[in-house]
Order: C-alpha cells, then sequence, then structure tokens
C-alpha cells in the first residue's frame, strides 16, 4: 500500500472516531492509526534514501584501501568454501562475534565475492554513482589485478550474480540490515555490452555508524588465492588490539571444516604468508603471530615485546 493510500486510509479513520460513540471503539481505532502513522514514516524514510546517491552512502575511498563492514569481517559470511558445487542455505544463522547477529540464504560466499563486493563499493565511490555502475569486464579484471581472460571475466559474472541472489540480514547494535548485497547484475547486450550493477541502498547504509575497516589491497593481493590467509588477514585488520582466540573458534569464525589438526597447519602457513606480504609492503613491519601451547593464536601487530607482556597467561 502506498504513502499516499495509507493517508486516505487515516482521513477514513479519523471520520470514524468522530462517529464512534464507544470508548474501547474509540480506543482501538486510536491505536490503528498511529500503527499506520508509523508504517507512513517508514515508507517515507525509504523513499528519502533511494533519491540519494549510492556514493552518499559511503567512506572517503583511498586508492589502495577497500571498506568492508566488521559484521562481515568477524564472521563466516564470506568464509572459507569447499571446491566444488556451493550449499545452497535458507535463513542460516552465520557464526560470527558475539556483537552480530547474522541470517543469510543464497549460496555460501567466499573471499573472491567479498573482494567482488568491496570492489563494486569503492567502484560506486569513485565514480559518484546514483544507483547503477556500468564497466567493462575488461576494467574490472584490471583494477582487481586479474587477468583479462575468458574464464576470469566468467567467473566475475558468476559471483557478481552470487551477490545479487544471496540474501543477508544483519542485526547489530539495535539496528537490523537486510536484502542482497546488490539488487541486480546483467551484462548490457543490447547497447554498450558493459556489465550493470545495481546497488542495493538498503544494505549500503551499513556503513552509515562507522562500523567498518579499510582493507590493504597491496596486502590482500600478495596473499593471491590462499581463501584462509585472506580472511584471517582481514579478521585481525578489523581489531586494533586483538586478543588471543582459541583456534577452534578461529575455525567455526571462518567456516573451516578441516580437522584441528590440518587446520592448524593450514593456519600457519597462512600466517607466515600474511606475515611476508605485510614485509614486503612496509619493510619496517613488525606484524608477527604465535600459536601458545594451550591452542591460542596471538596476533602481535605492532611487535611482538610491545603486546607480549598483556598475553601471558594464554
Amino acid at each position: 500500500m502506498s504513502i499516499a493510500d495509507k493517508e486516505l486510509l487515516i482521513q477514513q479513520l479519523n471520520q470514524q472516531l468522530n462517529d464512534e460513540k464507544v470508548a474501547d471503539q474509540k480506543f482501538l481505532i486510536i491505536q490503528n492509526m498511529q500503527k499506520i502513522k508509523e508504517e507512513i514514516a517508514v515508507l517515507r524514510a525509504e523513499d528519502e534514501l533511494m533519491q540519494r546517491p549510492t556514493e552518499i552512502f559511503l567512506p572517503d575511498i583511498f586508492e589502495e584501501k577497500r571498506a568492508i563492514p566488521n559484521g562481515f569481517l568477524r564472521s563466516a559470511l564470506f568464509g572459507l568454501v569447499k571446491k566444488g558445487k556451493r550449499s545452497i542455505v535458507k535463513d542460516e544463522a552465520i557464526f560470527s562475534m558475539s556483537q552480530y547477529d547474522i541470517k543469510f540464504s543464497g549460496e555460501y560466499l567466499d573471499q573472491n565475492d567479498q573482494e567482488l563486493w568491496d570492489t563494486l563499493i569503492y567502484l560506486a565511490k569513485k565514480n559518484n554513482v546514483d544507483s547503477e555502475l556500468r564497466i567493462t569486464l575488461y576494467e574490472l579484471c584490471k583494477l582487481m589485478n586479474l587477468s583479462n581472460q575468458k574464464i576470469t571475466r566468467d567467473r566475475l559474472i558468476v559471483r557478481a550474480k552470487r551477490l545479487a541472489f544471496g540474501k543477508v540480514t544483519l542485526r547489530v547494535s539495535g539496528k537490523e540490515y537486510y536484502g542482497s548485497l546488490i539488487d541486480d547484475v546483467f551484462i548490457d547486450g543490447n547497447g554498450d555490452g558493459k556489465l550493470v550493477i545495481r546497488y542495493n541502498k538498503k544494505m549500503i547504509n551499513i556503513f552509515s555508524d562507522k562500523d567498518y575497516t579499510l582493507i590493504n589491497q597491496n596486502v590482500r593481493n600478495l596473499l593471491g588465492d590462499n581463501q584462509l590467509a585472506r580472511w584471517i588477514y582481514s579478521f585481525y585488520e578489523s581489531h586494533n588490539n586483538p586478543i588471543p582466540l582459541k583456534l577452534n573458534y578461529i575455525q567455526t569464525l571462518c567456516r573451516s571444516v578441516s580437522e584441528l589438526k590440518g587446520f592448524k597447519q593450514k593456519l600457519k602457513s597462512a600466517l607466515d604468508l600474511i606475515k611476508q606480504a605485510f614485509k614486503t609492503v612496509d619493510s619496517k613491519s613488525n606484524w608477527s603471530w604465535e600459536i601458545t601451547e594451550n591452542n591460542y593464536l596471538v596476533i602481535y601487530k605492532y611487535g611482538k615485546p610491545i603486546q607480549q607482556q598483556l598475553f601471558k597467561r594464554f
């Protein structure tokens, strides 16, 4: 029902209220009117939201940085996915850190899907997009440091469709965000042949609370297609002073289905890769890691001696 229809309904109810003599009935009419007024307020807020350009909702950008909501980084939403056919889920609770409540419907998403999404967000800000982005697949491959081959271009289209198909519900700090990660995606075969992305402004509004992290694209690129390394890197970048965490907790949080022993070995390799990537981008980097005897992962973002005293009990 449109705003105009609801306003007409209020006028009708108001007339009923004037004609009604029974107090209990008057009270019910007033309740109904109040509910409709609240619905009108929500619809007006949504209309106002849809009228504003997409780029208005997004953080300031930097050439080598990508803004990603912390709820995405601190959960299994873009977690590890086994090779092969992906699971399709409906309203599945996504394991996350305690401040977030996330549900997801669609095909499981991985780090490649996340990188495409945050690249599209970057482009929306850079190009001052209103609601629709038009870009060649060649340009997208170049920006994402991917080879411009047919198989790569086809994969990007599949990932974009997966983002449009999936539905996310994220609750944090008393607010709820719901919808697809992008509204629509298609190739304009009758026009310029470009990839067309239509943004979901309701979901993009998630940036309004400043609960996001700027991920260094240069570091991430050096991690290649190591999904675990990319997830671990992004997760710990979302914490200024990360506390030690149990390995089995991290394993669940990134959606790894490996046995703990196998996961531990993969984790060590991923951590070494991240450390080397930091060193390559910044030779003065002191980023390091340690797995304790009690199977806690300790990340030293600013150097081991600075933080080690805090974590003795682990």
